[in-house]
């Protein structure tokens, strides 16, 4: 807790909005055909001009969220948080959606890109 109590405030307020959209997409992912959560989940575009210095610290916001929250959060409701709070900002993201056939089944990831990168992926994957 001492930790939050550190941050500057545009970091804190990021925080919390990746809690909270996190547990929103997770419950919606549990409870709402994936078309559905989709469209509730495209962020309406509030800025006309991108706010690009914000993607890190969306980034990381979400990393942390997840890592702080009530349970494990899985990779596609961090995708969609991510990809929320980056359009809130005027940053059109895409949500990108992987598979990969294994020898004991599949292995799926979901990552947000922007600009043809990944954006808040640990170097190496998942």
């Amino acid at each position: 807790m001492s930790r939050l109590r550190r941050l500057r405030p545009p970091d804190l307020w990021a925080f919390a909005r990746a809690w909270i959209v996190l547990l929103v997409a997770d419950a919606g992912l549990r409870l709402l055909p994936y078309p559905q959560l989709e469209r509730l989940l495209a962020a309406p575009r509030r800025q006309r001009t991108a706010d690009e210095e914000a993607i890190p610290r969306l980034a990381w916001a979400t990393a942390a969220a997840a890592r702080h929250h009530l349970y494990t959060m899985r990779c596609l409701p961090r995708a969609l948080c991510l990809r929320w709070l980056l359009g809130r900002c005027g940053i059109d993201a895409d949500l990108r959606i992987g598979v990969a056939r294994q020898e004991e089944g599949l292995d799926a990831h979901a990552w947000v890109e922007w600009r043809g990168r990944p954006v808040g992926e640990e170097a190496g994957g998942a």
